[in-house]
């Protein structure tokens, strides 16, 4: 009877890890608009691991580049650990950043400026994927 009716309305608890506020501010709208909740909003590798670890995440949706030490790259192996998919927003173009990005395995890339209905799809891709947590 749930099928995927049911699947079309689960809300997915996101984490946005992102260190430019306002790039933050407006992914956190499109999930929120889409219906899904933002598990949190980190602007360092730390925090991100911080919240992958201690809170129910389905998905990360990560800036490559971040404060501190830390790359989105390094949050994605952790990510992977963690068993949650994550997909790439990056400014950067960068062929040897994008290898290695590539290794962690994301969903894919959004290039900023990306629009609010590629996020949206992927937020769809992960619902109807067998990504979802048990």
């Amino acid at each position: 009877m749930h099928g995927a009716a049911s699947l079309m309305t689960r809300s997915l608890r996101v984490l946005v890890v992102e260190d430019e506020a306002l790039v933050a501010d407006y992914v956190a709208d499109i999930i929120e608009d889409a219906g899904h909740t933002v598990a949190g909003v980190a602007a360092t590798g730390e925090k991100a691991i911080e919240l992958l670890e201690s809170a129910s995440i389905d998905l990360a949706v990560l800036d490559i580049t971040l404060r501190g030490p830390m790359t989105g790259i390094d949050v994605a192996s952790t990510a992977r650990a963690c068993g949650v998919p994550h997909l790439f927003i990056t400014g950067s173009g960068d062929p040897s950043t994008r290898a290695a990005a590539e290794e962690t395995q994301p969903l894919g890339f959004l290039l900023k400026p990306f629009s609010g209905e590629r996020l949206i799809e992927v937020l769809m891709a992960v619902i109807t994927s067998g990504h979802e947590p048990l």
